[in-house]
Parts: structure tokens; sequence; C-alpha cells
């Protein structure tokens, strides 16, 4: 093997590295940039170039110096593992999947190859391929716990709930008794419609960890029971999982088409957009993409850390708050807002007597809440939790709210919300005006 001082340019390579590590990216690029006169066909330039794009936060510079590296050492697995992550940094993510596919081709029984490809997988929300991965790394490692976690985990989001048990059960087989197993169990049974062994095992996992709000919520799902919400911890989690596919998973393969319209309900009624705006939930961004220009205030919360990174990527919104929309809504001056929206964010929240009277405090007289719900049957409480885990409200429940917090007009337009398999899930947004 060559060292620095018998191979000139990796001494060169090595000083370039250097100079990363030492911030000083312009010296790093002059120097590559000489080398790579000298040796354009040599893949180790091209790696280095792809960390100095790294560190400069180019992400497309480094996709390119990375498929460079590809075609000039097409069997050597190193380039293609690190541009499936580079293209799954840069959101590229069926891309990623497929370079770090190609990835574990060159190195089927390595397992650094294999995690780093199902990390990628799941970023993707491509269960097959991490499916098919894991399965790899659990022949090279049988009985592998953490493994047959990972394993059981994608099997539960792939529906496959018998096959999850299958997995969770083998865990629990040796006397442990792992709370988060028990509990995810506990899921899978009751999905599964075996309600007394779910309650058993939920019951069980609460006792090993009293505090988990998310055991409780299941536990009482299991039981036929409705929480009034989900707690907080569940919805970040899911939505720090989505947040890289989130758009293009929402509006494309969804058919999502809430943000738009409501959109265009706020520019209908604030045609110069001289307002503020309180978007909860904001997620993405995606409001705040489709409300363009608002001259004044567009304040987007979320509990997602992921979310409100990339809502911060549009440059549209002047405040974004990592948060719970009901500390946000206590801490606002009352009158602070012409608009409040919160779009497929009663989902995750049954009852919403409290945030609709908030909203109403924080609204200026005139000012419209504005917000989509999935359409329910009216009964006694007004909300049903879905084996979703999402809730639902009736219109005569959501309108009994908003008048009881003090709006002086309700109205609502019916909508398909977005796609539940083959079927458009109905729902409705909700509009609701103060004085």
């Amino acid at each position: 093997m060559s060292v620095p001082g018998s191979d000139p340019v990796l001494a060169g390579l090595v000083a370039v590295e250097a100079l990363i590590r030492a911030g000083d990216l312009a010296r790093a690029g002059a120097a590559l940039e000489t080398i790579r006169d000298s040796a354009p066909n040599d893949v180790r330039a091209s790696l280095v170039e792809a960390t100095l794009a790294r560190a400069a936060n180019e992400s497309q510079r480094e996709i390119a110096a990375l498929r460079r590296a590809c075609a000039l050492t097409p069997r050597w697995v190193v380039p293609h593992l690190e541009l499936g992550k580079a293209l799954a940094r840069a959101d590229a993510l069926e891309e990623a999947v497929a370079a770090v596919d190609k990835a574990v081709e060159l190195a089927p029984n390595d397992l650094g190859v294999l995690e780093a490809a199902v990390a990628v997988a799941n970023q993707a929300g491509s269960n097959a391929s991490a499916e098919r991965h894991l399965r790899a790394a659990l022949a090279l490692q049988p009985g592998n716990p953490l493994i047959t976690r990972a394993l059981a985990v994608c099997l539960f989001g792939s529906a496959r709930y018998a096959d999850a048990e299958h997995l969770y059960r083998e865990l629990l087989a040796g006397g442990v008794q792992d709370p988060v197993d028990l509990a995810s169990l506990g899921e899978c049974l009751t999905q599964l419609d075996r309600r007394e062994e779910a309650i058993a095992c939920l019951e069980r996992a609460l006792e090993l960890q009293p505090g988990d709000a998310a055991i409780r919520f299941n536990l009482a799902l299991a039981r036929g029971e409705t929480p009034d919400t989900q707690p907080n911890e569940m919805t970040q989690a899911l939505f720090d999982g989505y947040s890289g596919r989130f758009d293009k998973h929402l509006v494309g393969a969804l058919k999502y088409r809430v943000p738009k319209r409501v959109a265009e309900i706020v520019r209908a009624r604030y045609p110069d957009l001289r307002i503020d705006v309180l978007d909860l939930g904001c997620g993405t961004g995606l409001t705040g993409v489709y409300l363009g220009g608002v001259k004044g205030r567009l304040t987007g919360v979320d509990l997602s850390a992921g979310m409100v990174e990339r809502a911060r990527r549009h440059g549209i919104y002047t405040d974004l708050v990592h948060g719970d929309l009901r500390e946000e809504l206590r801490r606002s001056s009352a009158g602070s807002y012409d608009c409040v929206i919160a779009n497929d964010v009663f989902v995750y929240v049954g009852d919403i007597a409290e945030i609709v009277a908030d909203c109403f405090r924080v609204l200026r007289r005139g000012g419209l809440l504005i917000f989509s719900c999935e359409t329910a049957d009216d009964d006694e409480r007004g909300f049903v939790l879905r084996p979703s885990k999402r809730y639902a409200h009736s219109y005569a429940y959501v309108e009994r709210l908003c008048r009881a917090a003090g709006f002086a007009d309700v109205s609502v337009e019916h909508i398909e919300l977005r796609a539940d398999g083959a079927v458009l899930l109905p729902g409705f947004i909700a509009v609701a005006q103060r004085d």
C-alpha cells in the first residue's frame, strides 16, 4: 500500500484533507485543483473533492464528484455507498436507494454497508429495500436482537403484523421483558384484533415504563377507548422520520390538496396579503410556499425539528418555532394575528376545544381561523379515533366549538383530503371568522 512519501498524489490529498479539517476551504480547493490537473483519473481525488464539497455545503458538487468516482471504479463499494448517503442528504431518495443497493451488491457480506443501506432505505420509506438488507444482515448474524428488532419495525411499517408479532415474540422469548418490545407486540396484536392479548402486553409494558405516554395511548386504543389527543412524542417521532420525503410523498403519491386550497382561501380574503399569519403544524412549509409573499409576519410552529429545518430552507417564514402549538398559542399576545391556519393538525388531536378558544384569543377582529379535519359522523363526543391513530371530527362538533369560543361565522368546504390506499379520504376545511 502506498504511503504519502512514495505517492505524491496521496501526499497532496492528505495535505488537502488537513486543510479541509482546518476550515481553510479556499486553499484546499486550489491545492486539489492542481492535483486533479496532474492526475485527472485518480479516484482518490474525486473522493476528496466530495469531502471538500460537503464541507462547503455544495451538495450537487459532492454528488457529481461521487458519480465520477463511481464511473472511475465501478466495482469499488466505497464511492457507491458514499454516493447513496450524499443523495439521501439531498433528498434524492429514489436515486439514493439505487446507489446503496449497488453498494450491497458489491459487498453483500459487509455489515457496515448493510447498516448504511438500511438507514437510507428507511429515510426513503422503502420498506421492501430495508427488509431485504435486514434479512441479509440477520443471515450473517442470526439472533442478533438489534437486527431482529429493526426487521420487526420494518414489517410493522409494511402492515405485516403477524410477521412482526413472530419477531417480537422471539425477542421476548429469552426471558428479558423489554417494555419497548412488549409495547410493540401489543400494537401488533391490536392491529390483528386480538385485544385481550394486546391489553396484557401493553399493561405489562406500562408497569415497566409507567411514564410512557405512547404506551398509555396504545393501551387505551386496545381497550377501545378514545384518548383526547395523541401524545406529542408519537407525532414528533412520526414526522422527524418523514420530513425528508414529506412533500413528494404527500403531494405526489397521496395527492394532498389542503395547503393549496387554504392558500387560495386566504388570498381571496386578503388579496394584498398585508396580514400576520400563524401556521400551526407548518410541516415543511407547504402552506407558506403556496401563500407566497406575506407582507406581514408568517410564523410557523411544528413539533418536528426535521420539518422546521425544511420549512426554513424556503426562506419564506419570518419566524419558525420548534415546539408545541398549544404553548405557542399561550405565549402569543391577544389580537396578534389576522389569520391562524392548522392544516392536517387536528387529525392528531381529538378534543380541540382549548386550541380553538386560544386561536380566537390571538386573532384580531375580522380574523380567520382555517383548519382541516377528517370527516366523522356526529356522535356524543364529536370525534373518533381511527385504527390509523388519526382523529376524525364531525362538522356539528366543530361548529359548536367555534361558536362557543366566540366566532361569529363558521363555514365548511368539503374536500377529499388525500389518498388512503386506493380510496380518497373525505374531510373538510373549516373557516371561522371572528366578529
